[in-house]
């Protein structure tokens, strides 16, 4: 906390001006895996890494049709799956996979200093590869349709922010239901009722 004081990072209010500037915030504090994160996280198969030993893994949930919501072809994604499958075959092998966060549709995020954020809702279908990989095959950033499909062919900075987006949602969800609601709130549901029905001599109660 000292450290982020000086350093001018604990109440900094503008912008970064560009993304070597995060590094210095982790100056005093750097690990391996700090620096394997600063390496590696512009790279699909971090992303998809992320998913799985990340704070959400039982998000992802198996998808056997594409939604009628999240109209990905197999034009679309034909130069990632290879010459030798398509979309319909990886679907029926189950190797096609789907983070959906329509939770999220509506929310207000509120102001930060004085300006509106934002929240997305957004859907992304990842692919199983033959090497083992998750990897992002297309992001829509809203549920409804038409919106913009984000590929992995876009160009760098468009697929680098849709998955920036994809991130941040997984975070909210993260915060709000994973953290708050199954961890604290969830347990105080169980504290209460202890504290209020069990004597103090129960084991529990203990």
């Amino acid at each position: 906390a000292v450290e982020l004081k000086l350093r001018g990072f604990s109440d900094r209010q503008e912008s970064w001006e560009n993304l070597e500037d995060i590094k210095k915030v982790f100056w005093f504090n750097k690990t391996e895996m700090a620096e394997h994160v600063t390496e590696y996280w512009k790279r699909d198969e971090f992303f998809g890494y992320q998913f799985l030993h990340g704070l959400n893994p039982s998000i992802i949930q198996l998808c056997t049709q594409i939604p009628s919501n999240f109209p990905v072809t197999q034009t679309m994604v034909a130069g990632l799956l290879g010459d030798s499958t398509t979309l319909q075959e990886e679907l029926n092998k189950q190797r096609i996979f789907l983070v959906d966060y329509k939770i999220l549709e509506g929310l207000s995020a509120g102001l930060n200093n004085g300006r509106l954020q934002h929240i997305a809702a957004p859907l992304c279908l990842l692919h199983l590869s033959s090497e083992g990989h998750l990897m992002p095959l297309a992001i829509q950033l809203s549920q409804s349709s038409p919106s913009p499909i984000f590929l992995p062919s876009d160009p760098e900075w468009d697929w680098i922010l849709a998955k920036t987006w994809v991130r941040n949602s997984d975070f909210h969800i993260h915060q709000g239901i994973t953290h708050l609601l199954r961890t604290h709130l969830l347990a105080e549901v169980f504290t209460m009722a202890t504290l209020r029905q069990l004597p103090m001599c129960h084991p529990l109660y203990k």
